[in-house]
């Protein structure tokens, strides 16, 4: 939701929240007059100049307002308090990096969008494309299917180094694919366990001060997606 400021509020608004805070005849006073009503109210304690000035005032003024009804679901019955959409008018994708092997997607996509693909496609699928690449050349790509529903999606990467990127797509039973936005690029986590296998092999004491990074003080190998598929890499290879 989002709260509009005191000053943008409608006369009827301003005497019914007048009104909330058991001021006498609102409904006979002007806009300013409410308005200089309600500042002088929600400042009562201490000077502008102690509190901060007009921000203090409209924090005030918000506060004062959401406590109303004494519930969230609430809160958007009251003037000067709008319900944000549940679909944005922009069809964008984005992509952040969660750990070594995780990204995490959000999208939107407009339903004026929706229409205009109806019209050109038919019946067809959200995709979300994936792509890694390094130093400019693309080593991996897939697709993954999406329900209209669907707005946010954890993604499995398996690459250790490079960059990734996610493109909505729509496409239909005939193969036909239009592309909906693309992500930004997000630079991969370089695994070092990876990188170095010989040398941890080779170093006893390299490889005691790592494990000392993954394991609790028990001994205990850290709950990590990650580091059990290292450990089970070390240990396929004899090392362990």
């Amino acid at each position: 939701m989002v709260l509009i400021k005191i000053d943008s509020l409608s006369q009827k608004e301003l005497e019914y929240i007048a009104e909330q805070e058991g001021i006498d005849n609102a409904s006979d006073m002007s806009r300013d007059d409410l308005i200089e009503c309600l500042r002088d109210l929600y400042d009562d304690e201490k000077s502008d100049a102690e509190e901060g000035g007009e921000e203090n005032i409209q924090r005030r003024f918000v506060s004062a307002l959401t406590d109303y009804r004494g519930g969230a679901s609430d809160v958007t019955s009251l003037p000067g308090v709008e319900e944000l959409p549940e679909l944005y008018a922009e069809t964008s994708v984005h992509v952040l990096l969660k750990n070594a092997t995780w990204l995490y997607c959000y999208w939107s996509l407009a339903p004026l969008d929706m229409e205009k693909l109806t019209q050109e496609l038919g019946d067809f699928e959200l995709l979300l494309h994936v792509t890694v690449s390094e130093e400019g050349q693309i080593i991996d790509s897939y697709d993954i299917s999406v329900s209209f529903d669907d707005c946010q999606w954890n993604i499995n990467v398996n690459a250790p180094r490079g960059m990734a990127q996610v493109s909505l797509v729509a496409q239909n039973s005939a193969g036909k694919r239009v592309e909906l936005a693309q992500s930004g690029q997000v630079q991969l986590v370089t695994c070092y366990w990876l990188e170095h296998r010989d040398e941890i092999r080779s170093n006893e004491d390299l490889l005691r001060l790592e494990l000392g990074l993954l394991t609790n003080r028990e001994g205990a190998i850290l709950s990590c997606e990650t580091v059990e598929s290292i450990v089970d890499c070390i240990k396929e290879e004899g090392v362990l």
